[in-house]
């Protein structure tokens, strides 16, 4: 199960389609994208929610062991990762969003609605300007 909180302590479940791209340059912004289900809430709240620039300042991501899949030697609820992201406060796009999922084994084409919000992380300098209040 992969769970996004933001500063604010708020947790919302996401999907495994939610992916950070980092840059790995200091001066061009890494990227990230958040999926929910579709069914988690109305878009409009879900655009208030990663509007607000102060909660997505800090976004920790979770993944833990499912209940109903555990590894060998994992149990139930057990994390597999936990990473803090910061900076991720500029929303480039928000809304629903059709995804397309092929099982590789059948070769079955599934689509899906699900919520996505795509951030972008300050890049240093951007940062260090916000910290001077500029």
């Amino acid at each position: 199960m992969l769970k996004i909180t933001l500063k604010n302590g708020k947790e919302y479940t996401a999907l495994d389609s939610t992916a950070v791209y980092p840059s790995g340059n200091p001066n061009a912004r890494s990227r990230m994208e958040i999926h929910l289900p579709e069914d988690a809430m109305p878009v409009d709240t879900f655009a208030a929610i990663f509007a607000d620039e102060n909660a997505t300042s800090e976004i920790r991501m979770t993944r833990t062991v499912d209940e109903d899949n555990p590894e060998k030697g994992q149990k139930a609820g057990d994390i597999i990762y936990d990473t803090l992201y910061k900076q991720y406060c500029i929303v480039t796009s928000v809304g629903k969003k059709r995804i397309t999922n092929t099982n590789f084994s059948s070769g079955q084409v599934s689509d899906a609605m699900h919520l996505v919000v795509e951030l972008e992380q300050r890049t240093y300098i951007e940062q260090q300007l916000a910290a001077l209040g500029l």
